[in-house]
């Protein structure tokens, strides 16, 4: 096992740019052409080859996070979200982007986020300018499945 503060200087030497959407990444619900995954020691990270696609997908990220806040649950934005909140944002945000560009497409995964951000600035010409209003109903529509973990009954305890 690899002590924390060791995984971090590593982290930091690997990842020079890290994907903002990489819980996405993981759930499969997205993949990205500008994507790099890396593993460190135990932990897979991913690493974006463009420092313009990652400073795009950034901003749509922060402009869709400060306006997420009500269907999160939140009055403000604090640092780091918790883990399932950011899988809503990062997931629920993305196919809504998807849904508002083609209202048409039925394909419950985004193929391309660094196509699909760049879609968005040719259309709307600023990423602050995206009708979040109807990406933030997929925020909150977005649902988080929860691994089932294995339960034993009481007889099937054993008494140790």
């Amino acid at each position: 096992m690899v002590d924390e503060e060791e995984y971090r200087r590593t982290f930091n030497q690997v990842v020079t740019s890290p994907c903002p959407f990489e819980k996405a990444i993981f759930r499969r619900v997205c993949s990205c052409r500008r994507a790099e995954k890396t593993n460190i020691a135990e932990r897979e990270v991913v690493n974006c080859r463009s420092a313009d696609a990652q400073r795009n997908c950034v901003e749509f990220l922060h402009h869709l996070r400060r306006r997420a806040n009500f269907a999160l649950g939140m009055t403000r934005t604090p640092g780091a979200l918790p883990h399932a909140k950011a899988i809503k944002i990062q997931c629920g945000g993305l196919l809504g982007l998807q849904q508002t560009l083609d209202p048409f497409v039925e394909e419950p995964r985004v193929s391309d986020v660094h196509a699909l951000v760049g879609r968005a600035l040719k259309r709307f010409e600023n990423i602050s300018d995206v009708p979040y209003d109807k990406i933030v109903r997929f925020v909150h529509q977005y649902q988080v499945r929860v691994r089932a973990r294995s339960r034993r009954t009481s007889n099937e305890r054993s008494d140790v």
